[in-house]
């Protein structure tokens, strides 16, 4: 595993200050790997664990918050994908990334409908995990619309 965590860790610029947003059932090695990684420059990541209420998750995610957000096996579980997709969208900074990790198994034809959805741009499936897809996108700047 650590040599896919390596190559995951590629995916982040570490700029000083880096703030990531990992959504996620339970804190895992990716949750360690990541709070391991922006130590280096003053980052912080904050995990939000078990699929709260999209209520709460409003409470949770602040709004233009994150340069990353690593949704870990939690989009396809909510009832209400684009509520979350709105409020995870929210909490992106203006050209931040959203990283989706869901496992192998499951259609991404949801996901990337979402990300079209909620204009994320170059978006692209990065093979890393044996066990995992993973999907990365920019956020687009658009001015004006909320």
């Amino acid at each position: 595993m650590s040599k896919e965590l390596e190559d995951f860790s590629s995916l982040f610029e570490l700029t000083p200050s880096v703030s990531i947003l990992h959504c996620t059932k339970l804190q895992n090695e990716i949750t360690k790997y990541l709070e391991n990684i922006v130590i280096s420059c003053n980052g912080k990541v904050s995990t939000i664990e078990n699929n709260p209420p999209i209520k709460q998750l409003q409470r949770l995610a602040k709004q233009s918050s994150y340069d990353y957000v690593v949704l870990d096996k939690t989009i396809l579980e909510y009832d209400d994908k684009n509520g979350f997709m709105k409020v995870i969208s929210r909490s992106l900074r203006d050209a931040g990334y959203i990283i989706i990790l869901e496992e192998k198994n499951k259609s991404l034809n949801i996901i990337y409908s979402l990300l079209e959805e909620f204009d994320y741009g170059a978006v692209n499936s990065i093979d890393i995990f044996k066990k995992h897809n993973l999907i990365m996108g920019k956020k687009l700047h658009m001015w004006g619309m909320d």
